[in-house]
């Protein structure tokens, strides 16, 4: 008998082979079905699917053979891949090379064998097509056609396995993502809440159980001593069996106690950064003792948590439905760096808290100690920037991913994860600005400047917000030859803060006057506010950082620090502020900053510029929406779209209040608003015989079927989604507009 030769691209065709993951795989009836079909036409009793492996040949179908293989060695099919071409041996009795082969002497008594290469990828041949009769017989030209055309299918079917196998994977890797998604968007817009007692390391726990299909899991927090490191267990799941070992695992989950032998399956982990993977956990090198009444541990995996080069964590399963296996570890390696991510920040908000309490504590101590303490501040801000920035860079990947493209709700999910991320952001980069400032790090671009220029440009960069308030804005520009030397960005910024107060803090209805006089060296600018004023025993607080004078438990957000930056900035321009208030009687601040012409007179008259016109209301749209960001993007599309006068109300009974004034050809409205919701909203203005006719629109990112069904149910003209689809909007605003000035939709 002739063994088959090696084939010179052996490498490359086992590679082929493999990748179509076909090998070893259950029955399958298709190529059943095509095997029987290839019995029938040529009229044999064998037809097989023969794939050639390293040392065996196996049969993806074999109609009418019992075997599912046998050894290369006796393989017809292997000589024809050796000779890459089709095989046949009309009568095997009379070939010299399969004379004497077992498969011809004995079961299955092959006379007649026919095979023809299947080249499924790549060009490579990996296998046959083959039929093969007890009898010796003719085969033409013609069956042959036939027989490369039926191993035609057969490639076919290969390669429509190897598509199914690689669409199930992405479908289940798209699976995995949706996890991620949940773990990433609650871990940023609930991180307060997580990152506050166990919640984050359950969380993450439960989601390694989830993911993994595992009955039991652990996470922890790697800490360095001065010998090895040392593991404090921050979740894990109940592994009691009785009193005292009940009471061992209320102390792992306590964090009384953390676990410091490196000489074992969890030690190897945390102590050298390991990934231990066993199917054998009683017969591995590393196994402990476990004691009389553990659980059994049929598989375990513990992977190591890396931040950079860091050891910062380790989690831990057992018990996996899943095989373990180094795919399985591939597939679990966002989850690990989602899990590094979330570690950093929990690490960096807690050392944040202690910051914010040290620097609460010391902020009546000596000069020397406040520059040391905002030095310190200014380099846990830039640690604080790092997670947020991967946060929001990887929202922004997975938001815009072209090849795996999300789906409405998970767009939703990580749009919101940046948008949280963004406001978290912000916050920290004003810690971040008096930081620089108080350590002496800002620099200033002192200069002559024309104030009316930095005046108007800031007024008229407010003046919407303060008619979207309700707020009556008046100011006098200042003579275009006044000039005072100061940092343009900086006097810019001092008034947008001075402005902002004033809006934020003033009453309904309020007003806001802005006032410049010149004072020979000297220009000082007031910004007077309608609000409930302040106490004049309170007064000095206002310029401390993180004061907020009791405010911070209101519904109006910001972190407290905006009017210490401002007297910071002020002072570094040679400049004075100060704040003149009775209760109940608002408030004027004021700054002053040093002349560049001091020899300029006030002898122009200024102007006064009332504001708060009265719009045309049949191409009127009241936008009533607390958040920031949203106003500014119904600015954008309103001002695409050309013709139509928005006003934008941050609260409903400002809105309410807009609505009795000027009444709107369409209100756009958020569900979810401070004080009243937009539901209460919508039954006051149906109440109300001034309001009830105007047509109102919802807008909410409660997008299931039976949030709209109930918006429209409760008396919603129309319910939007967030994020918006611009399209609809666009036509919702089109259709109420045109209703309200006489034109036909």
């Amino acid at each position: 008998m002739h063994a088959p030769d090696t084939p010179h691209n052996e490498t490359e065709r086992l590679a082929a082979l493999h990748a179509l993951e076909v090998l070893d795989t259950p029955h399958d009836s298709a190529f059943e079905r095509l095997t029987q079909l290839a019995r029938d036409l040529f009229g044999v009793p064998i037809a097989l699917v023969s794939l050639i492996d390293k040392e065996r040949q196996w049969f993806k179908s074999h109609r009418g053979l019992g075997v599912c293989e046998t050894n290369r060695t006796v393989s017809f099919c292997a000589h024809a891949i050796v000779h890459d071409a089709p095989l046949v041996i009309e009568d095997t009795q009379k070939d010299a090379r399969f004379a004497d082969n077992p498969l011809v002497t004995d079961a299955p008594h092959i006379r007649f064998y026919a095979g023809y290469p299947l080249r499924p990828l790549e060009g490579m041949a990996i296998g046959t097509l083959c039929i093969i009769d007890r009898q010796p017989r003719q085969f033409s030209e013609r069956d042959l056609t036939l027989l490369g055309s039926l191993a035609g299918q057969v490639e076919e079917l290969l390669r429509q396995h190897k598509l199914q196998l690689e669409l199930s994977r992405t479908a289940q890797r798209m699976h995995k993502e949706q996890k991620l998604l949940k773990v990433l968007h609650q871990g940023i817009t609930d991180y307060q809440a997580l990152m506050s007692g166990r919640r984050l390391w359950v969380f993450l726990m439960e989601a390694l159980r989830e993911l993994t299909d595992s009955d039991y899991a652990l996470i922890g927090e790697v800490l360095p001593t001065n010998t090895t490191n040392a593991l404090k267990i921050h979740a894990i799941t109940d592994l009691s069996w009785s009193e005292e070992s009940r009471h061992l695992m209320e102390q792992l989950r306590s964090g009384d106690m953390t676990i410091t032998n490196p000489h074992s399956l969890v030690g190897r982990v945390f102590a050298f950064g390991e990934v231990i993977m066993t199917d054998d956990v009683y017969g591995h090198a590393q196994r402990g003792g476990f004691p009389p009444g553990h659980p059994p541990l049929h598989n375990y995996l513990g992977v190591p948590i890396f931040s950079g080069e860091q050891l910062v964590g380790m989690y831990a399963i057992a018990n996996s439905k899943q095989p373990l296996n180094q795919a399985l570890l591939d597939w679990l390696q966002p989850f690990t760096d989602t899990c590094s991510l979330l570690i950093n920040l929990y690490s960096q908000m807690a050392e944040r808290e202690q910051v914010m309490r040290d620097l609460a504590a010391a902020r009546d101590q000596a000069e020397t100690a406040s520059r040391a303490k905002s030095e310190f501040l200014s380099s846990m801000s830039h640690e604080l920037r790092t997670p947020l920035n991967a946060i929001i860079g990887f929202a922004q990947i997975l938001a815009n991913s072209r090849r795996e493209p999300l789906g409405d709700k998970q767009h939703r999910q990580v749009s919101q994860i940046e948008r949280s991320g963004q406001h978290l952001l912000s916050l920290i980069n004003e810690v971040l600005d008096l930081a620089k400032i108080e350590a002496g790090h800002m620099t200033l671009s002192i200069e002559p400047i024309i104030l009316a220029n930095v005046f108007n440009d800031a007024c008229s960069t407010l003046e919407p917000s303060a008619e979207a308030a309700g707020i009556h804005f008046r100011y006098t520009s200042p003579n275009d030859r006044w000039q005072v030397n100061a940092d343009y960005t900086r006097t810019k910024q001092i008034l947008l803060n001075l402005l902002s107060n004033a809006i934020k803090y003033n009453s309904t209805n309020g007003s806001i006057d802005i006032a410049v006089a010149h004072l020979v060296d000297h220009v000082r600018i007031s910004v007077t506010d309608t609000g409930p004023g302040i106490a004049p025993e309170r007064q000095h607080e206002l310029f401390e950082p993180f004061n907020r004078l009791d405010a911070e438990g209101g519904s109006i957000e910001g972190s407290g620090i905006g009017l210490a930056i401002t007297r910071e900035l002020v002072e570094r321009m040679n400049g004075e502020i100060g704040v003149d208030s009775q209760p109940g009687q608002g408030a004027t601040f004021w700054f002053t900053l040093p002349t560049a012409n001091a020899d300029a007179t006030a002898d122009a008259t200024p102007a006064t510029h009332p504001v708060h016109a009265q719009p045309s209301n049949a191409c009127t749209l009241l936008y009533i929406e607390d958040n920031p960001a949203n106003q500014r993007l119904m600015e954008d599309i309103i001002e695409e779209l050309g013709g139509i006068t928005l006003q934008i109300a941050p609260s409903a009974e400002i809105g309410l209040e807009i609505m009795r004034h000027c009444s709107p050809a369409l209100v756009l409205m958020d569900v979810h608003l401070p004080g009243m919701n937009g539901y209460q909203t919508l039954e006051a203005m149906r109440r109300d015989p001034q309001l009830q006719a105007l047509p109102v629109v919802a807008l909410s990112a409660n997008a299931l079927p039976g949030d709209i069904k109930r918006g429209l149910e409760a008396g919603f003209n129309g319910y939007l989604t967030k994020p918006l689809e611009l399209d609809k909007l666009e036509a919702t605003i089109a259709q109420f507009i045109q209703t309200a000035s006489g034109k036909e939709p």
